[in-house]
């Protein structure tokens, strides 16, 4: 029996071309947004444009494809099932749009790493530390569920409008373009990839629907010469505290003020006319920097004068003791004092940093906003606090280190109602998350961001003129800064730009002011700086290094947040350049043989698009030292944990002396 040929009619497929028309649309707006948005990185959009918009085809013609299958072998049922699993992937990516525009990371990387790698109880606690309420995360993911039966919804109404003017496609042409497509593409790459720096492919890689392409340009390795250096263990830190049994002559009082989120171009007359003013009056740098652009890894330096990568080890160790800074004050006969408006559970900081159930806290004030409250309003009961403490009990006025944790800066940016905001207009507190922010969009969410900076200085100034100060410490930081898009991301955690980690450090020992400070600086060098003022010596097992001490490194190093796990990216600055660079072993990266170089920059972030030739000679010239106090056969910690090595103190010693205009004379 002759076998029937197919009619040209049986060939050709009746498609949905609204739906299908709409969803490589959207494919194609918020990838070709994405790559528009980032910063520019010379020859690179094109590429990436056609790249996008070819997988974007791809996709389409995918799920084209399986649609005409799905409901002649499945059946209808599957077929909406399926209808609606498309309108999820095109959410998905929507929401990879935001999380990259945000964070620079794809929707995956944040699934995989930070949600479903944490546990259930952190995760909630990481929404509520979002400062959006519980009730709207629930009713959004109830509205995610609902995503799959809006695009069958949607599905319905255009196919009944596409059966009153139908189009067919031949089957042919599906088949072909799963061929022809990928050729082009990998033809593409043949003769283009070859140009793309790899800073370019690492930004734009991201804006691809599928995150990869053929061919890659070569990475750039750094051999390293040793192993990243382990922090000590709690044991082996105990025995370096035994090594300074100092007897202070005084204690003066220690302020420490951390605010969220504050970055140090924000500190001027015009916005925060206090902390400009104590700026000027007392110790200040030229390029001060966060130890990394993420709450947890800040705080984990400032406390422990630590290298940030090194964060979570006292969480996986299970230390009990917390601080040893805070300890050798403790030891030294000071009450450590806790007003906090943050909160410091987030990653478990609050064991990390004060020990098993804040046993190194002597009094402990927490001010945890609630959705009924602002951080604004717990800020001021913080400061008010602190304040009636202050005045009531003069024992008070002595022998204290005392810790206030602000966070009216951390978005919403929040002030209360009886404050007058002064940068107007400024937006509402739902605009940060729209899809596309214009350039006066993004001037009212700064000057909100400001206005939340002029409300903690007015708070600062209150507190700084009721009190005397005299002979105290005081520091004021923040713990990491804030971008708004000048690299194309929002908030912080996205990228080591300057916007993201140089941070206001302002020092006032009692009176003192050097007439030369260091010209960079970090928080590792915070504690170092106040235990070496009162104790007359340095301390050898921390990372930093005192302001006025001539030893003081020329480099600072951030590294980048990564959740719940080790940082995988961090840089290294100096005053002219700034080399980011990422663990080659990204789950071990104490077991790192090499440094992945991902870009060289200037102070400004502006990239060196000439590399050097002999780069690794380059790394070595320009950053060498730096990388050495890193690895394990120079760390001074592992060189000075046997007590023979280790300096006994003499019992009673001056801090460092200056000659009345600042400048030091001589370490004792």
């Amino acid at each position: 029996m002759e076998k029937k040929l197919p009619t040209p009619d049986e060939r050709k497929l009746e498609v949905n071309y609204l739906y299908f028309t709409f969803f490589f649309a959207v494919l194609i707006l918020t990838s070709g947004s994405s790559i528009l948005l980032k910063e520019s990185l010379s020859g690179s959009r094109l590429f990436f444009f056609l790249y996008a918009t070819g997988q974007a085809a791809l996709e389409t013609a995918f799920f084209v494809f399986l649609c005409t299958l799905i409901p002649r072998y499945l059946g209808k049922i599957a077929s909406l099932a399926f209808i609606g699993l498309t309108f999820l992937f095109l959410l998905l990516h929507v929401i990879d749009f935001l999380v990259d525009r945000i964070l620079d990371l794809t929707v995956w990387e944040t699934l995989v790493c930070f949600i479903l790698d944490e546990s259930i109880g952190r995760f909630f606690y990481l929404l509520d530390a979002s400062g959006i309420p519980l009730w709207i995360w629930a009713f959004a993911f109830l509205a995610i569920l609902a995503i799959p039966f809006l695009g069958i919804a949607l599905y319905q109404t255009t196919h009944t409008i596409t059966l009153k003017r139908p189009i067919l496609i031949r089957k042919e042409w599906i088949v072909q373009s799963f061929i022809c497509i990928p050729v082009a593409l990998l033809f593409w790459d043949v003769t283009a990839s070859r140009v793309i720096h790899p800073d370019s492919y690492t930004c734009f890689i991201k804006s691809l629907p599928w995150k990869w392409t053929f061919l890659q340009p070569e990475s750039i390795h750094f051999p390293l010469t040793a192993s990243f250096a382990p922090l000590a263990s709690e044991e082996e830190i105990q025995q370096h505290l035994e090594r300074y049994p100092v007897v202070l002559k005084s204690r003066p009082n220690i302020y420490l003020f951390v605010i969220e989120s504050l970055r140090e171009d924000c500190i001027t007359s015009e916005v925060a006319p206090h902390l400009d003013q104590f700026k000027k009056k007392y110790n200040h740098f030229d390029l001060a920097l966060s130890n990394g652009n993420g709450s947890h890894l800040s705080w984990f330096s400032i406390f422990y004068s630590q290298f940030p990568y090194s964060w979570n080890e006292p969480l996986m160790k299970d230390w009990k003791k917390g601080s040893p800074a805070l300890q050798l004050l403790k030891n030294w006969g000071y009450k450590i004092r806790l007003y906090s408006s943050a909160q410091l559970n987030y990653y478990d900081m609050e064991r990390i940093l004060f020990g098993k159930e804040e046993g190194l806290i002597d009094s402990y004030q927490t001010f945890h906003h609630t959705p009924s409250l602002s951080a604004a309003q717990t800020d001021r009961a913080a400061l008010e606090k602190l304040e009636m403490d202050l005045s009531e009990n003069p024992d008070l006025q002595e022998g204290q280190c005392i810790i206030v944790f602000l966070d009216s800066t951390h978005f919403h940016y929040t002030w209360p109602t009886d404050f007058a905001p002064p940068f107007t207009p400024y937006s509402n507190e739902v605009s940060y998350f729209h899809l596309f922010q214009s350039s006066r969009k993004i001037e009212e969410i700064k000057n909100r961001y400001k206005n939340s900076i002029a409300y903690v200085d007015s708070l600062f100034g209150k507190f700084e003129a009721s009190q005397n100060l005299s002979d105290a410490i005081v520091v004021i930081t923040g713990d990491h800064g804030e971008e708004f898009f000048e690299h194309g991301h929002l908030f912080h955690g996205s990228h080591l730009t300057r916007e993201q980690t140089n941070v206001p450090l302002y020092i006032k020992l009692g009176k003192i002011k050097m007439k030369n400070p260091p010209a960079i600086v970090s928080q590792i060098d915070i504690f170092p700086t106040i235990l070496h003022y009162l104790g007359g010596s340095p301390i050898s097992f921390l990372k930093g290094k005192a302001i006025f001490d001539p030893t003081h490194s020329p480099y600072a190093i951030s590294a980048r947040f990564n959740g719940g796990k080790a940082p995988r990216e961090f840089c290294i600055q100096n005053k002219t350049n700034k080399l980011v660079a990422q663990f080659e072993n990204h789950k071990d990266i104490l077991a790192s043989k090499s440094l992945k170089i991902r870009s060289i920059r200037d102070p400004y972030d502006q990239m060196l698009i000439e590399t050097p030739e002999n780069l690794g000679e380059w790394i070595q010239e320009e950053f060498g030292p730096a990388i050495n106090q890193l690895l394990e056969k120079t760390s001074a910690l592992n060189s000075l944990i046997t007590p023979q090595s280790l300096p006994v103190l003499p019992f009673s010693l001056e801090p460092p002396p200056f000659d009345l205009e600042g400048e030091l004379l001589a370490s004792p």
